[in-house]
């Protein structure tokens, strides 16, 4: 896939705020996998001199750190930080989980309903946590393109 196609898909796939998952029903407590995500995520941290990196903020206050590790138009690596609640940790270590081992192009498909999902469902006030999550995700990738383009930026932050 050519890197214009990559832009259009970035610029096609903007997160839009949803009411939830077919199927999931908004959560009044954490579900368990929510509690192990937040408490013991897999996929936080930084990546030095990473390929894709950005920072979100949510609505909300929360922000999110996306670091990229790309080899081959793959995403090797996936490590997220952030200054946010439990549910915000649990959405980006899963999102990172989901990212990690694809195409640039696949994981711009990683929906915020597959995060809600694969978390068992969350309440309906932090459903914004999984799109800050798909959010945070998207901007890393389009650095990443952009870095690939022009390599001599990746020294420059």
């Amino acid at each position: 896939m050519k890197d214009d196609e990559i832009y259009r898909m970035l610029d096609d796939a903007t997160p839009r705020p949803s009411s939830g998952s077919p199927g999931i029903e908004p959560l009044d407590e954490p579900s368990g996998e929510i509690l192990e995500r937040a408490s013991t995520p897999v996929h936080l941290g930084e990546i030095p001199s990473p390929d894709g990196y950005a920072v979100e903020q949510g609505d909300c206050g929360d922000a999110m750190e996306v670091y990229l590790s790309v080899n081959d138009r793959t995403i090797r690596t996936a490590r997220f930080d952030t200054l946010g609640c439990g549910y915000t940790v649990a959405c980006g270590d899963v999102a990172m989980e989901m990212a990690e081992n694809r195409s640039l192009a696949e994981a711009l498909g990683i929906r915020p309903e597959q995060i809600e999902a694969a978390l068992g469902g969350l309440p309906a006030s932090h459903k914004h946590c999984a799109q800050l999550a798909v959010r945070a995700l998207r901007s890393a990738i389009r650095t990443a393109l952009e870095r690939a383009r022009d390599p001599w930026k990746k020294q420059y932050g």
